[in-house]
């Protein structure tokens, strides 16, 4: 019975190769309308076959995403079609291979984005990935709820290097804005100013030293004496533990609470930045994290207050401290 399973098995993923075969090694950049609807037509028979026995053609899937190094858009396309059926860690970090890999003009990047910025909040590195979407020429797409204001290429970076932790975004950024000479170094640069963390000031200190004045002195005003928020004078509106609650099921996915509160009190970082202390920035960077990951026009907006916050929430404490150094992570 065990060699006959393993004859039915070779049979499956002989079929499928010979399926992917026919099917893929080719760019849909390249392909005029006509083209790409009967692509699709063979693309769905490819999904259908192995939807109608994943638990044998998934391992053969597997290994042709493995073999087929020079096909990016079929790894791209196939490791989407793993995942529909697995989504383990081992599969999500293939994503990232095989996304980072693809040529973006193959591909709809309003599709592309969302996954790679969802795995990062995960706590995945998927600056590769990040790399890949700022060395294209021009990644841009729109969404319908938002009109006129693209997702371009500084959001798209805010959206996967944001949402990361930042002990793992800050090293890729610095690397990438000690390049000379890109369409994205002031991109990256904001970005890394922007972790506002003890590791990111002091690489960008260290970038300030390669870069010309009045360059440097602005990078290094931005890094070490950012813009504040002015606490509430008198009682704030929001309590603290009103922020815990609502900052907590933001993260969770459940932003209506956060929403309310943002309503109600329009200028409610006042109270943020008076009731919280430096044991609350996990939960605010997490927060910020969550913003980035949404990939709309309006998350720079939204990851810029957070990092005020942060930013005098950490002045605060060490007013209060003077011992204190550097920004807590």
């Amino acid at each position: 019975m065990m060699l006959g399973a393993a004859s039915v098995n070779a049979g499956g993923c002989d079929d499928l190769k010979a399926l992917i075969d026919r099917t893929y090694n080719f760019k849909p950049s390249k392909l005029t309308a006509a083209q790409i609807d009967a692509k699709s037509m063979q693309l769905d028979v490819v999904w259908n076959k192995v939807g109608s026995n994943p638990k044998e053609l998934l391992p053969c899937l597997r290994s042709e995403i493995d073999l087929r190094k020079s096909d990016t858009f079929f790894r791209f396309n196939a490791s989407n079609l793993l995942f529909k059926y697995d989504q383990s860690l081992d599969t999500k970090k293939l994503m990232i291979e095989t996304y980072s890999g693809a040529d973006l003009a193959d591909i709809n990047l309003r599709f592309w984005l969302p996954y790679m910025a969802q795995f990062g909040l995960e706590g995945l590195d998927v600056s590769k990935a990040g790399e890949s979407w700022l060395r294209f020429p021009k990644p841009m797409y729109y969404l319908p709820e938002h009109g006129l204001r693209p997702v371009d290429k500084s959001v798209g970076a805010l959206a996967i290097f944001g949402s990361m932790d930042e002990s793992i975004a800050t090293p890729a950024l610095a690397r990438l804005a000690a390049e000379d000479g890109t369409d994205f170094r002031s991109i990256v640069i904001w970005l890394l100013v922007n972790q506002a963390t003890t590791e990111s000031q002091s690489e960008a200190k260290k970038l300030a030293a390669t870069l010309p004045q009045p360059l440097a002195d602005r990078l290094i005003q931005d890094a070490t004496a950012p813009k504040l928020i002015e606490p509430r004078a008198d009682r704030p509106k929001t309590s603290r533990d009103q922020f815990i609650k609502a900052l907590t099921s933001l993260i969770a996915g459940k932003p209506e609470q956060w929403v309310k509160l943002t309503v109600e009190v329009p200028d409610g970082e006042k109270d943020l930045v008076a009731v919280f202390t430096d044991a609350d920035l996990p939960l605010v960077r997490k927060a910020r994290r969550r913003y980035a990951a949404n990939a709309t026009p309006h998350s720079p907006e939204w990851y810029s207050s957070f990092t005020q916050v942060i930013n005098t929430i950490v002045a605060k404490s060490k007013a209060m401290d003077p011992q204190k150094n550097g920004s807590p992570n």
